[in-house]
């Protein structure tokens, strides 16, 4: 599959101007349906590995304001693309760094930005790097908060348990408009408990959406290679 997305590149970019709009085009649409493949399968791999207790996580420092920045240059091309406001914070008062698995943590985050990207036309994205508020359950003083805001076509409340189960979406109409698996939520959330931290949703259909990734400071031991 590296090979046919390689080779597919190779032909779509076409740098010797020797094939026709025709087969770029080709070219092309080999090379999009090769990468959901690649991701869908990684997808499966990870979800597998979660639930079989498989999963191993390599805990470092994460410097907050580097990550914040980090994902503000990935994201910020994409929703100007789509003419969407783009807003990346960090409160005062949290510390210059937390220790977790940021391979991971980015991975549940950049799947709650590309969800807003993906059902939100018009309005703004934010990123949202704080504590977490009393209501929620968590200890502020000891947990950071990564919510990801958008005023994007939202979720009905009987929805929202259900796009955290493998394979499913909100309903039918958002696989066939908009893509998708229905594997990335469910991913997240698992990987969530399993770095000692939880997922929350608010939102409310028409009325955009909150996702929020609470994380803990420091990784209760243990879980760093836990097998």
């Amino acid at each position: 599959l590296n090979s046919i997305l390689l080779l597919s590149r190779v032909l779509a970019d076409n740098q010797d101007n020797e094939l026709t709009e025709d087969h770029v085009e080709s070219a092309q649409a080999i090379y999009s349906s090769g990468s959901d493949l690649l991701s869908l399968i990684n997808d499966i791999l990870d979800l597998s590995k979660v639930e079989s207790g498989k999963m191993e996580l390599h805990v470092e420092e994460v410097n907050l304001e580097d990550l914040a920045g980090s994902l503000e240059r990935t994201f910020r091309p994409l929703a100007e693309d789509k003419k969407l406001s783009l807003t990346v914070e960090v409160v005062d008062g949290l510390p210059k760094s937390i220790e977790t698995d940021r391979q991971r943590m980015e991975q549940i985050v950049k799947n709650f930005f590309t969800n807003a990207l993906k059902f939100t036309s018009k309005g703004s994205i934010t990123l949202s790097i704080g504590r977490p508020d009393d209501a929620s359950g968590f200890d502020p003083k000891r947990t950071v908060s990564f919510s990801v805001i958008d005023t994007g076509i939202g979720i009905a409340e009987d929805k929202q348990k259900q796009i955290f189960e493998a394979l499913q979406q909100a309903d039918g109409t958002t696989s066939r408009k908009y893509g998708g698996t229905g594997l990335g939520l469910s991913i997240a959330k698992e990987l969530a408990g399993f770095m000692g931290g939880k997922i929350r949703l608010k939102s409310r259909e028409g009325g955009g959406s909150t996702f929020a990734l609470y994380l803990p400071e420091e990784m209760e031991a243990g879980r760093e290679q836990r097998a």
